[in-house]
């Protein structure tokens, strides 16, 4: 498990050829276009998730404040392996609360 503090913005991008090229220029690692569904599990005391999708597959419990502009996270991660049945467990103990798929 990772505790990883993240700090999230969310942006417009008029122009995504060019941030691409300042990506490439800068050696950022290509992972691929991945869908992912993300299975937010009812909790009291922050947001916990299931990703799946075909890149990145995780269980990730995070506290943040719900606000506008830039939002920093306190985030505990675990790496899962898919279909490994943590999501029938999570949902039996806990309840959905919502899924995304993006």
């Amino acid at each position: 498990m990772s505790n990883i503090l993240n700090v999230e913005i969310k942006a417009k991008c008029q122009n995504p050829s060019a941030i691409r090229e300042i990506l490439k220029a800068n050696n950022a690692d290509y992972k691929g276009i991945d869908s992912q569904t993300d299975t937010y599990f009812n909790c009291d005391n922050g947001r916990l998730k299931l990703r799946e999708g075909n890149i990145e597959n995780s269980l990730i419990f995070y506290k943040r404040q719900n606000k506008s502009g830039p939002k920093e996270s306190d985030i505990a991660l675990s790496k899962m392996k898919p279909e490994n049945g943590i999501k029938d467990v999570l949902t039996k103990a806990l309840g959905i609360f919502i899924k995304v798929k993006k």
